[in-house]
């Protein structure tokens, strides 16, 4: 039954490609006519999963990458769904018939919430967790219970590769016996002593409950940290960066040369970098390959409009994390400078009217005297006013763009010193599209 099923799925998986067309589908009916149909496949020998509350798309796509131009036959789910659907639907294409792997190795990205429903038939050789933190709070409650899920899936067998810099993730090495490699970044020209407004996700040694030390913080939750008993710290890392100028990042004896100075790359660099180590590929064809891709890596995109220069980074809704490293990137953007925030909808998952984690981020960094104008966009302008105002923004500097659909033309032309637009998926895709149509190089 099991070789019909794959055999069916087979030939839909080809000719959706074909069509350009969904990706999660095939897995989801897979699924459907055997609920159980992921304990019929013979894993690669190198099989990664990668989870985490941000990064893990770029770590996947970029380990993808990565492997693939190093010769090895690679399947993964990047360009689809990482929810059960779209990782069955890349485990059944890396598959025979007959369930046997036809590729060297699978590269999966996994919903954080989708680890324990993923694991229960699969024991990955490399498990990669970039970070965890509050987000998306009608799906997931609190960052506690998707840390219960994770933690009680995780095989003994699987080598756990951790990012040391965040105490939850390390958290994740308690009671286990798993082969564990950290990486992780040194004090660097954007760390800093402390860490008055946000709130962190772990504050307190899990082990004797203490509140934890820091050293320093590089953002959020990140940074070197330890208990004032001992009982828990910063792990030695394997593999740390050290920033340099010029966007460059040193590891080892190698530079990696990046195509912007954004921590948050500097972390996902490090999580692919250390998985290829301990997978044991060629030093020059890794680092040839992280400095290829590197350049291309994005979560900003750069343009010019009508004698305006403007970034727009894109920032997850629900997500503290993300939303905190654009205005961090920001603010280190010491020239005279123009900020757009908004979004067209409250979450890219469900309808929802609960806006309380506008109340998560740090709009305080925000109160920059190098910012001379704030514009407000789409339907929530005024909410997010009454948050920055919260947040001591001098509210004096706030401009309002209701109608987001000709937010790109505004802004360009209400800008003061160059543009920054902090914007969710949806006004990112719809302006990207308009840069195109005008014919602007980006």
């Amino acid at each position: 039954m099991n070789r019909v099923i794959v055999f069916i799925i087979k030939i839909m998986i080809f000719v959706l490609k074909k069509l350009g067309k969904g990706t999660a589908f095939p897995g989801n009916l897979a699924i459907k006519m055997n609920k159980d149909i992921l304990s019929y496949f013979e894993m690669p020998k190198t099989t990664i999963f990668v989870t985490g509350t941000t990064g893990k798309t770029s770590v996947s796509r970029t380990l993808y990458e990565l492997y693939k131009n190093a010769g090895y036959k690679t399947v993964s789910n990047v360009k689809g769904s990482n929810l059960i659907g779209g990782v069955t639907t890349a485990i059944i294409e890396a598959s025979k018939i007959s369930g046997k792997t036809k590729v060297d190795a699978l590269i999966i990205e996994c919903d954080e919430r989708y680890v324990k429903k993923v694991f229960k038939y699969i024991t990955p050789k490399y498990f990669v967790i970039n970070n965890l933190s509050r987000d998306q709070l009608a799906r997931n409650g609190h960052f506690g219970i998707v840390f219960d899920d994770i933690n009680n899936s995780i095989n003994s067998k699987t080598h756990l590769i951790l990012n040391a810099d965040d105490p939850l993730v390390v958290k994740f090495s308690l009671n286990k016996k798993n082969k564990i490699t950290y990486y992780g970044v040194k004090e660097n020209k954007y760390s800093t002593k402390t860490n008055k407004i946000n709130t962190l996700d772990l504050g307190y040694c899990p082990i004797c409950h203490k509140k934890l030390e820091y050293d320093y913080f590089n953002y959020g939750n990140l940074g070197s940290y330890k208990c004032p008993k001992g009982d828990f710290v910063r792990p030695i890392c394997k593999y740390e960066a050290e920033l340099m100028k010029n966007n460059q990042f040193k590891v080892e004896d190698n530079i990696i040369t990046m195509n912007s100075d954004a921590i948050y790359n500097v972390y996902n660099f490090m999580a692919c970098y250390t998985v290829c180590k301990v997978d044991k590929m060629d030093n020059d064809v890794l680092v040839d390959g992280i400095n290829h891709l590197s350049k291309q890596a994005k979560r900003l995109t750069e343009f010019e409009m009508n004698g305006v220069k403007g970034t727009i980074l894109l920032s997850k809704n629900e997500t503290p994390l993300s939303y905190n490293q654009s205005l961090e990137y920001v603010k280190t953007k010491r020239e005279k400078k123009t900020v757009a925030v908004g979004f067209t909808r409250v979450s890219g998952r469900y309808d929802l009217k609960d806006l309380s984690w506008l109340y998560d981020i740090n709009f305080e960094l925000l109160n920059d005297k190098s910012i001379e104008r704030i514009i407000l966009i789409g339907p929530f302008a005024y909410d997010l006013a009454v948050r920055l105002k919260t947040a001591g923004v001098d509210t004096k500097k706030f401009v309002y763009c209701v109608d987001y659909n000709n937010s790109l033309d505004f802004a360009v032309s209400h800008a003061k010193g160059n543009l920054y637009f902090v914007v969710y998926f949806d006004l990112d895709y719809m302006y990207l599209d308009q840069l195109k149509k005008k014919g602007v190089n980006l």
